[in-house]
């Protein structure tokens, strides 16, 4: 079968038509017409538009939150060097698919419970490095969360890509006192 036409080529696609165009470009014809295939190939995979997009969903969860933190996580470097590859190494449309996602959850119970389920993902683990880079439990997820959210409002006002100096300042910011 011609690789265009596997279930992961179709979730790629909708990840990217999602990126470029939110939800509304998750449509059937549309991306068939750009993957080169026919509406039929769609069915093979997917019984309907809400089957894909579920099945989009789970592949975001998937891609852009568990696998990183497996990821990071098999990186043999130290914990301030893990928070640092959090912010580097994500596909370019990164951004704009974040800023979609959570667009799209605002209208979506489906979507808005994924978004919740990843946003708590996301910061549990930011919490785990800062325990192990030294801050206390107790203020390490308080400050996991704020972290999270400076970076959803970094992506929501569609600033640049951060640069490696801005990286080292943000994990600097990231470490507790005495440990820099």
């Amino acid at each position: 079968m011609d690789d265009k036409k596997n279930r992961q080529s179709w979730l790629s696609a909708g990840l990217q038509a999602l990126a470029d165009d939110g939800p509304e470009g998750l449509r059937i014809m549309t991306i068939a017409q750009k993957m080169g295939v026919t509406k039929g190939s769609f069915y093979w995979h997917f019984k309907n538009l809400e089957d894909y997009q579920s099945a989009v969903m789970e592949e975001w969860e998937q891609v852009h939150t568990q696998r990183v933190m497996e990821i990071v996580d098999q990186e043999d470097i130290d914990v301030g060097s893990k928070l640092a590859k959090l912010f580097t190494g994500g596909p370019p449309h990164l951004f704009t698919l974040g800023r979609a996602i959570r667009a799209w959850s605002m209208t979506n119970e489906q979507v808005r419970e994924v978004q919740q389920r990843v946003d708590r993902k996301r910061v549990d683990y930011v919490a785990r490095l800062l325990t192990d880079i030294g801050w206390p439990p107790e203020q390490a997820p308080v400050i996991a969360r704020w972290n999270y959210c400076a970076f959803i409002g970094h992506a929501a006002i569609g600033a640049p890509e951060m640069s490696e100096a801005e990286i080292r300042t943000v994990v600097q910011l990231l470490t507790p006192p005495g440990k820099k």
